[in-house]
């Protein structure tokens, strides 16, 4: 079940448009020095957030326009940073795992971080998840070291005539060398595709078992630009010239569903609530 609360603001030159609320069981977090602070935005911010504000620092903060040379190197630390803090952002995983490692954004140890739309935190909805894992280095059979055939037998053990090789001693490899595929870690980095059922209603920062994996999605819920929440409420909200409020009448109202017609009373003021079912 649901319900809508259409909050009137009446002004004498706004434009009319639309609101509502409705049932069907929202909110933020914060950072110090990291790669959110070298893009100066919030833990929060959305990835259309984070690419404006990128590009405006790009622009702004290219060593280019440096022309004392003496500040240079510092403007050339500080692009570095810019970009790098982009490189990992602006990509989900990447920022997911950041996140998780920094503890950021609520993350527990074993959390990825999962954004669903408020509509979706609503009326629910299936996500998927990347989730890091550490995989068997597969070069060096997860032993962190690996021992190359002897080029002089061709790890064959013997030479031509028969005797047994004197540079491998007859063992046919030679000495162990660091495994350049996993750096002697023995395990390479993983992602594992995760199923995330978010249930109706489901709260900002609520920790999901994610199917198949002993993790937890932390969910994320996005800030919508037409709503907002107020417990198992959505709002939105009516803008009405002066003279529209004083007359009344019929006006569309913005819902999760879609647009919606409803009567609004003659001498309308500003904070006005209208709860509409459904």
């Amino acid at each position: 079940l649901s319900s809508t609360r259409a909050s009137v603001s009446a002004s004498a030159a706004a434009p009319p448009s639309a609101g509502m609320a409705s049932t069907l069981p929202g909110a933020a977090a914060g950072g110090g020095d990291s790669l959110y602070d070298a893009l100066g935005v919030s833990p929060t911010a959305t990835a259309e957030e984070i690419r404006k504000t990128y590009r405006k620092l790009v622009l702004k903060c290219h060593p280019d326009k440096i022309r004392d040379e003496r500040e240079k190197p510092a403007a050339e630390k500080r692009y570095h940073a810019i970009v790098t803090a982009y490189e990992v952002l602006s990509d989900q995983v990447k920022r997911s795992e950041y996140d998780k490692r920094s503890r950021l954004n609520g993350a527990a140890g074993d959390d990825v971080l999962v954004n669903v739309t408020l509509k979706e935190a609503l009326t629910g909805a299936t996500k998927l998840a990347m989730v890091p894992r550490r995989k068997k280095c597969p070069w060096c059979a997860g032993v962190g070291l690996k021992c190359e055939p002897c080029d002089a037998c061709d790890g064959k053990r013997v030479v031509a005539s028969g005797a047994p090789c004197a540079k491998c001693d007859g063992r046919g490899f030679g000495a162990p060398v660091t495994c350049a595929n996993c750096k002697a870690l023995g395990a390479t980095e993983d992602f594992f595709q995760g199923r995330v059922v978010v249930p109706p209603g489901v709260a900002h920062g609520a920790r999901i078992q994610i199917t198949g994996v002993k993790v937890h999605a932390k969910i994320h819920v996005m800030p919508s630009k037409l709503f907002a929440r107020d417990g198992a409420d959505i709002i939105s909200t009516l803008r009405l010239s002066a003279e529209d409020a004083a007359r009344g009448g019929f006006f569309d109202v913005e819902t999760l569903r879609g647009a919606e017609t409803t009567w609004v009373d003659e001498g309308a003021k500003t904070g006005d609530v209208k709860t509409l079912e459904g």
